[in-house]
């Protein structure tokens, strides 16, 4: 009997183990940016999400797909997948939590496939805080770029201009030359979005966006978290936000 079949099937199985694997530690040098993670988690004290990737990072591939506790692995951007920009992001298992002025804040890094279908850059890496925030107005606010202009100049070509919160620049004139805001409810949002926190998000010159859903305020940026000096920037850097907007 010939054992082609059973060559082919065993072929598709080594596949999916690799699939497998890769989905779960993607991202630059997977074994290293966990190990990092795992590391400064341990360091700060810092709960992991998952906290079983500690355990299972020297096990052969075949160890890791057996694991039960990695297989349902909690994924930590899948409650703010509805934020623009972080749609079907993926290495967000290597996640912590910590207390930053008694919120409780998640942070991780993401890789977001472009939503050109014939980019040629690869994926985007992020960085992220999911911050536990209840009933916030639905916003998002960020630094002038090319990229949003051109976004909003498509949007009104096609016929679907994103609503826009415009502040009074005579009164935030530095939010006003730098920033931007997107949401629906400009009267909420102004509410939350009082003069100090304008003042503040005028002047800090944060690099990346904010926005909020029905439990997070969440913060992004480019590019990704290595080393214990990436992870203390951020998370200083969140802080100083949590401190400022919350």
């Amino acid at each position: 009997m010939s054992h082609f079949p059973l060559l082919v099937a065993l072929l598709f199985v080594l596949i999916f183990i690799l699939s497998t694997i890769f989905r779960l530690f993607s991202g630059p040098r997977p074994l290293n940016q966990a190990q990092a993670v795992v590391e400064y988690a341990q360091k700060k004290g810092y709960a992991l999400v998952n906290p079983a990737i500690s355990q299972a990072l020297g096990s052969s591939p075949v160890e890791m797909l057996k694991n039960p506790a990695l297989r349902n692995s909690i994924r930590a951007a899948a409650d703010i997948s509805d934020i623009e920009g972080l749609e079907n992001g993926t290495g967000d298992w290597l996640a912590f939590t910590c207390s930053l002025r008694s919120h409780e804040v998640t942070i991780f890094n993401l890789s977001v496939t472009p939503r050109t279908v014939n980019s040629s850059s690869g994926n985007i890496h992020y960085k992220v805080a999911k911050i536990c925030a209840a009933d916030l107005p639905r916003f998002s606010l960020g630094r002038n770029s090319g990229l949003h202009t051109l976004e909003n100049v498509v949007g009104k070509l096609v016929g679907t201009p994103k609503p826009t919160v415009d502040l009074d620049a005579r009164q935030y004139p530095e939010f006003a030359a730098h920033s931007w805001i997107r949401g629906s409810d400009a009267a909420a949002i102004t509410t939350f979005l009082s003069p100090s926190k304008i003042k503040f998000l005028g002047t800090a010159y944060l690099p990346g966006v904010l926005a909020t859903n029905a439990k997070y305020l969440v913060y992004f940026e480019d590019g990704a978290l290595r080393t214990g000096a990436d992870f203390d920037s951020f998370v200083s850097r969140v802080e100083t936000i949590v401190a400022n907007v919350l």
